[in-house]
């Protein structure tokens, strides 16, 4: 008998997976990224604490390029253990995986029970349990608790009414929850580290989270989204001491050199976040862990210059910023208020750059309104990061169902397909033919460099071509055609 979770492997346009996508990059940048994924480890060494085993397969770390060797994988992990009672699948932008996988496993495994699990099904938990009957339940929220205590209701057969936090059809066929309760991070054992020696030999980083949640709302980010169904209090941290303790017992045990602190918000620019962070450095280094870390922060988190170069010192190296666009007003309409109206991103940017940390860019090039100043302003801090992936020139906003961008572009009839992500087309004609001169140029051509992609995408946002000269189109001459976006809040 068997309890299963697994991850899909993520395989991306242009018939190449996730990983290999990220290979494709600048080693030293890959090599700092995290591949665990740290939910589902979590999850394995709570339950293994209350006596329950688990098995998983991960086919993102194993590098799938197929739901074919991923299922082969299900296959195999329980060829020794026997027929899985219970599958709990995770998934993000991965729902047709997840999918496919959950039809084979019903059509082969009689009797057994699918959970789905992450942001986008605790978001979209009524809708999946509707329209999908492949899926018995949803965990809603964290995952340790529920889904050991769904693993262990299964197991002995007893009702699941008292796991907190799921969602399923009762004798009625109606879609019920069970309250959700937030997980006591520090009550938590550390995650299982069954995959770290494969994401370490194939280069990328070990990592560790110390908060969950997110306390703002940008419109786009299911983070956010998910954190605002359950309040105020959804996002916690770790305490200081928990959180080196385990990069001390990653650095002893795995002789790593680099850590990711994969939060989606690592501080915030409130003081006690900002005092957390220092106490984190100052724990490290009154410990002498010698490690480079990397973490996740939003450009207004970049209070005090004096915290970065203590943070520095403890060993921070780069830092991943959500600097999205160069408008100020297209930050409006994402509600993410995270500069002054005049104030350039570039210069924290560049003060960053200039303590030793290396600053990694979140863009987002491309949305139904786009215009070429827009263009042309986005494509500008992205030089000023130094970054040099000539893929971010394809970024292109994801409205995932159940956040506030999604229902926004639902009200104004931008979506041309609603379900399992937000598909949308753009208003301009003219800035949909610059999307796909660049996605042609770029897209299947991975050995283009950034200067490259730059100078042709440069061309075509300025003046709206980029084939033939003979056919311009003044396309920043246009009348901004869409209603501007209203914005809704949700966290990044």
């Amino acid at each position: 008998m068997t309890i299963l979770l697994v991850n899909p492997p993520g395989v991306r346009e242009y018939g190449r997976s996730y990983v290999g996508e990220q290979k494709l990059g600048d080693p030293r940048l890959y090599s700092s990224m995290p591949m665990e994924h740290l939910g589902l480890m979590s999850i394995k060494a709570y339950a293994k604490a209350q006596g329950l085993e688990i098995t998983s397969v991960n086919g993102l770390v194993a590098g799938h390029t197929s739901v074919e060797e991923t299922w082969a994988a299900m296959l195999n992990a329980t060829r020794s253990s026997g027929r899985p009672r219970l599958i709990g699948f995770s998934s993000i932008d991965t729902f047709p995986e997840v999918l496919w996988l959950s039809q084979r496993a019903r059509q082969t495994w009689e009797g057994v029970r699918i959970a789905l699990g992450n942001a986008i099904a605790t978001l979209n938990y009524e809708r999946i349990l509707r329209q999908h009957d492949c899926f018995d339940f949803v965990v809603v929220g964290d995952g340790e608790v529920a889904f050991t205590k769904l693993a262990l209701a299964v197991v002995n057969d007893v009702a699941v009414d008292d796991v907190p936090g799921l969602a399923r059809r009762n004798e009625k066929g109606q879609v019920v929850c069970t309250p959700s309760s937030l997980v006591d991070l520090d009550e938590l054992p550390p995650p299982a580290r069954d995959e770290l020696p494969t994401v370490l030999a194939d280069g990328f980083a070990a990592s560790v989270f110390s908060t969950r949640g997110c306390p703002y709302r940008c419109t786009f980010c299911g983070t956010g989204a998910m954190s605002a169904m359950f309040g105020r209090n959804s996002y916690r941290a770790k305490s200081v001491d928990s959180v080196v303790d385990e990069i001390e017992c990653l650095v002893s045990d795995f002789d790593v050199d680099f850590v990711f602190i994969s939060d989606d918000l690592f501080m915030s620019k409130h003081s006690s976040s900002q005092q957390r962070a220092a106490d984190f450095a100052n724990e490290m280094l009154s410990r002498g862990i010698d490690v480079n870390f990397m973490v996740d922060i939003r450009l207004d988190s970049v209070v005090d210059l004096d915290l970065y170069k203590h943070l520095h010192r403890a060993g921070l190296r780069r830092v991943f910023i959500g600097l999205e666009t160069g408008s100020y007003d297209q930050l409006r309409a994402y509600r993410k208020q995270i500069l002054n109206r005049g104030q350039d991103a570039a210069d924290t940017v560049s003060a960053l750059q200039q303590l030793g940390i290396e600053v990694i860019p979140g863009t987002i090039m491309f949305h139904p309104t786009v215009q070429p100043d827009e263009l042309r302003e986005t494509a500008r801090l992205l030089r000023a990061t130094k970054y040099t992936n000539a893929f971010k020139f394809l970024g292109r906003i994801l409205p995932y169902p159940g956040t506030p961008l999604y229902q926004e572009y639902s009200d104004a009839g931008y979506l041309t397909a609603e379900w399992p992500l937000g598909q949308w087309d753009f208003v301009d004609p003219e800035a949909s033919r610059v999307y796909q001169d660049v996605a042609g140029l770029i897209g299947p051509n991975p050995d283009i460099t950034f200067d490259e992609a730059e100078a042709f995408f440069s061309r075509g946002s300025m003046i709206g071509t980029m084939s033939s000269p003979a056919e311009s189109v003044n396309w920043q001459a246009k009348p901004r055609t869409a209603t501007p976006l209203n914005g809704c809040r949700r966290g990044e």
